[in-house]
């Protein structure tokens, strides 16, 4: 009895690793960057949503991430180097200062927006920017990895009834979590 029971269980662990091993989302390839070292870059897509590189160069991307539903939000991922923040590995080690210049680019034209601070599913430190309003119809997500200034901007769709929902913003925390920077060789 003790056999069939270890037999079943055994059977039951592996039925689950190859579910668990089939389920896993394929990650779409963004291409590679080498400017602060040689990443590959890939993602997943929210359901329904593709991406367009609209440039892409050593230093960075720009990608439009859309639906063909005009009323769930459009977004933008914007990855570039920047030689201020060269040393810089994650946003988390940056000073209060630093976290500050970023702030002040969102509020050189008068804006009013309000900046919380949020995180990865592994602890990467993400600036939260949206306006401070009611309905937030815009939002901008930022953090830092390796020199590179990453920002992912999200819009209410052109026929939303409504402004961006918190469901809507952590699906960018969760797009920004899945966003692998995979070392590679020059």
């Amino acid at each position: 009895m003790k056999k069939l029971f270890a037999l079943l269980l055994s059977l039951a662990l592996a039925l689950g690793c190859c579910t668990a091993l089939a389920e896993a989302p394929v990650k779409t390839e963004l291409g590679s960057i080498n400017l602060n070292g040689v990443f590959k870059l890939q993602c997943s897509l929210p359901e329904n949503y593709e991406i367009k590189i609209a440039s892409k160069d050593d230093e960075g991307l720009i990608a439009v991430i859309e639906t063909e539903d005009a009323a769930k939000p459009m977004m933008f991922l914007v990855i570039e180097f920047d030689e201020i923040y060269s040393d810089v590995k994650r946003m988390n080690d940056m000073t209060e200062e630093q976290l500050q210049e970023i702030i002040d680019t969102f509020t050189d034209d008068g804006d009013e927006i309000t900046v919380t601070y949020r995180e990865t599913s592994h602890g990467t430190k993400l600036m939260v920017v949206q306006e401070a309003v009611d309905s937030v119809d815009f939002i901008s997500i930022v953090t830092v990895y390796e020199g590179y200034m990453i920002e992912f901007d999200m819009l209410t769709g052109v026929e939303a009834e409504e402004g961006l929902s918190e469901a809507q913003i952590q699906m960018c925390i969760d797009f920004l979590s899945d966003l692998d920077f995979i070392p590679e060789e020059a």
